[in-house]
């Protein structure tokens, strides 16, 4: 049997990289925040321009990227699967479909 909607498997495709790519630099971007916010908030105190909440909000920044990121993530990747069973439905059903 032929697979049909090559494109929408492409998509699906296309989400699941992104997905994965988001999940990557959300990583990278708590741990960077995580150390890098907390040094950062520090040394702007020093030369006179208001620290964020101090280390506190490097670190609450951080975990706010992680929760954003998680977000995205999880919403990218549903996408990507909600293509791929609505793709099955239509595959099921039309192998159910008697021959004329």
């Amino acid at each position: 049997m032929e697979k049909k909607f090559k494109a929408l498997r492409t998509i699906s495709v296309i989400f699941k990289i992104l997905a994965w790519i988001v999940a990557v630099l959300t990583i990278i971007g708590f741990l960077v925040m995580l150390v890098g916010g907390a040094a950062l908030s520090q040394i702007s105190g020093r030369y006179g321009a208001p620290g964020m909440l101090g280390p506190l909000g490097g670190i609450a920044m951080a975990f706010y990227i992680l929760f954003l990121g998680a977000i995205w993530f999880i919403s990218l990747l549903a996408g990507a699967e909600m293509i791929l069973v609505i793709l099955a439905i239509e595959e099921n059903t039309r192998a159910l479909k008697p021959q004329a």
